[in-house]
C-alpha cells in the first residue's frame, strides 16, 4: 500500500470502511473468496491444484487471478500490507464464523487457508500453480 492511501486508511478512526470505499472490488472479492472457503465451495483452479498435490492436513482454497488487472494489484497492495491484511482476515473470520488467513501465491493468485502456512506446506501448491500455467 502506498503512504498516500495508508495515511487515509489509518488516520481514519474506521480503517475497515476506508479500506471499502477506496479498494470496493477487492472488499467484494474478499467477501466472495470468504464465503467460498467457508462454505467449501469449488473452484477449478483450486480443483486442479489439489489433483496435483493430493491430500493436504489443512484446509486451504485458491483461485487464479489475472495478474494484469486493477484488482489484483489492490489485492496485493491490502495483503502485502500486513497491518491491512490483519484487519481484513480478523473482519473477515467474524464474518463468516471461522478463522481464514489470506495471502497472494503465484502468479498473483489468492490463497485462503486456516492457518498461517510454513513455507513447507505452500511451496508444493506454489510448484502446483505454476506447472498449471
Amino acid at each position: 500500500m502506498d503512504c498516500k492511501t495508508a495515511t487515509l486508511v489509518y488516520q481514519t478512526e474506521n480503517h475497515l470502511e476506508k479500506i471499502r470505499e477506496i479498494f470496493p472490488e477487492a472488499w467484494d472479492f474478499l467477501t466472495e473468496v470468504s464465503f467460498a472457503y467457508a462454505q467449501g465451495k469449488e473452484d477449478k483452479f483450486d480443483s486442479e491444484i489439489r489433483n496435483l498435490v493430493g491430500e493436504t492436513p489443512f484446509k486451504f482454497r485458491m483461485v487464479h487471478r489475472d495478474d494484469k488487472d486493477q484488482l489484483t494489484k489492490d489485492l496485493g497492495d491490502l495483503l502485502g500490507d500486513i497491518t491491512s491484511r490483519l484487519l481484513l482476515e480478523k473482519h473477515f473470520s467474524l464474518l463468516v464464523g471461522q478463522q481464514m488467513f489470506f495471502s497472494t501465491i503465484c502468479c498473483n493468485s489468492h490463497i485462503t487457508a486456516d492457518h498461517e502456512m510454513t513455507l513447507e506446506e505452500v511451496l508444493p501448491l506454489q510448484r502446483a500453480a505454476v506447472k498449471l500455467q
